[in-house]
């Protein structure tokens, strides 16, 4: 017989609300190291406890490679999308 569904709703206790984050972050982190094994994929995870604990996850490379390959395709989507903001930028100056 199957769990049922949770209320999305903040957890006021908080001892349950850190017991709660401790377990899905560490189902969270196998789920990431799964899909990386079984599909072949880079995989990167960040989390931040309420606390401000840093907590990461990163396939095959280190995460700081990771992050810079996101930087430079988020910098070229951006420039995909607004080929010309900088020819715009340059002839608004005059007005």
């Amino acid at each position: 017989m199957g769990r049922g569904r949770v209320e999305m709703k903040r957890i006021e206790n908080k001892i349950n609300r850190q017991v709660t984050f401790s377990k899905r972050r560490a189902g969270l982190l196998k789920k990431a190291h799964e899909i990386s094994i079984l599909c072949d994929a880079e995989v990167s995870l960040i989390v931040f406890s309420h606390k401000g604990k840093l907590f990461e996850y990163s396939s095959e490379s280190c995460m700081e490679k990771v992050l810079e390959r996101y930087e430079r395709y988020s910098y070229a989507e951006k420039q995909l999308k607004a080929p010309d903001s900088h020819v715009n930028a340059q002839t608004n100056w005059s007005m």
